[in-house]
């Protein structure tokens, strides 16, 4: 017996997402534009302060934000990678500053020459690094209470091993890579661009910008697609730690002083520009193009407020209120992306009846 179905039984209608599944799709674009938002905003305060002053577009003004901004750029890149991955370094103010510590003991206590002072003070810090990386990539230690505890003791090691005497003094070879300049561009500027170009390299054209997506967003998919979960972020902590030693060296370098006032607070300016950015503190998301976008933001709004005469207590209130914001906007995407998806159907499948046989197919 021959069976047909009925015209348009059994046929299902394409499903449509709507409601929170909606949600979800806004918050991906909201996520994917967050950079490029940052980045007229950026435009926009520069426009309002080169309104406000007169020397706010100046060569030598452009200059001092160059400067301003370069250690923590140099500093943002691998930090901004280790929160891609899920990971934090809370500790980079303080190794900058024990290196800053070693280089001054070394060339001044110990009279060795400036190069073996700036290896031995690059070395103190990609040492702190492998530490960090060791116990929390490998050992699994908490990175909070791993860095934070970093925090206070590479700073306190400093403290010892200076006795809180200041080193000034390094020569002219030195003073270079604070104040020297390559076609006009002040030399730390001139690292900052280098060491961005190069991670963004890794991170949109090498496989390992992915594979740090990868971590940050699932460890566990991460391990049994192949991904090194482990030997990622350990590397990643050995770069941030090489990273603060270097920025500590420049900032001597800028003021010819071994102080231990020097990396207060970098922590925070760091990470202040990675979340600004865009970058998922969860992690599993972000843009380094919106950390560049983040740094620059936040040192044209302290360059600016100085300019128009606004104290720096107001200008740290204002930064801290911008983090507020961008870390709240996270947690927004964050909600969005955690919504279930509904599917809505135009009508419900109707059950599928098999048409009655004519007289001829019952052999009447």
């Amino acid at each position: 017996m021959a069976v047909t179905s009925t015209p348009g039984s059994g046929e299902r209608t394409r499903p449509r997402f709507g409601g929170v599944g909606g949600a979800r799709g806004i918050a991906g674009r909201l996520g994917a534009y967050q950079s490029g938002g940052l980045l007229v905003a950026l435009v926009l305060l520069s426009v309002f302060f080169g309104f406000q002053s007169a020397r706010f577009w100046t060569s030598s003004n452009l200059k001092v934000i160059l400067l301003q901004v370069a250690v923590v750029g140099i500093v943002a890149v691998p930090g901004a990678m280790l929160v891609l991955c899920g990971y934090v370094d809370l500790s980079v103010g303080s190794v900058g500053v024990l290196a800053v510590a070693v280089f001054g003991q070394l060339v001044k206590v110990d009279h060795a020459s400036v190069l073996v002072g700036v290896l031995g003070g690059l070395g103190v810090g990609t040492a702190w690094g492998l530490m960090n990386g060791f116990l929390i990539s490998y050992l699994d230690f908490s990175p909070i209470v791993v860095t934070l505890g970093g925090y206070a003791g590479a700073r306190g090691l400093a403290e010892a091993l200076t006795h809180d005497v200041t080193q000034f003094g390094f020569g002219n070879s030195f003073d270079n890579l604070g104040n020297g300049t390559v076609l006009g561009v002040p030399l730390p500027g001139v690292i900052f661009i280098v060491v961005f170009l190069v991670g963004a390299y890794v991170w949109y054209v090498m496989p390992t910008g992915r594979h740090m997506t990868a971590v940050g967003a699932n460890k566990v998919a991460a391990r049994d697609l192949g991904v090194s979960v482990r030997r990622i972020p350990f590397l990643l902590y050995v770069l941030s730690g090489l990273a603060a030693a270097l920025g500590g060296l420049i900032m001597t370098a800028e003021l010819d002083s071994a102080s231990l006032s020097i990396g207060v607070g970098l922590e925070l300016q760091v990470l202040t520009a990675i979340l600004l950015g865009g970058v998922a503190f969860s992690g599993g998301r972000g843009s380094l193009w919106g950390v560049l976008f983040g740094v620059l933001f936040v040192g044209v709004l302290y360059n600016g407020l100085v300019l128009v005469n606004v104290g720096p207590y107001y200008a740290d209130l204002v930064v801290g209120i911008v983090l507020i914001l961008a870390a709240g906007s996270d947690a927004f995407y964050r909600r969005l992306e955690r919504l279930p998806v509904r599917v809505a159907e135009d009508r419900e499948e109707e059950p599928t009846q098999p048409k009655p046989a004519s007289p001829a197919q019952q052999g009447v």
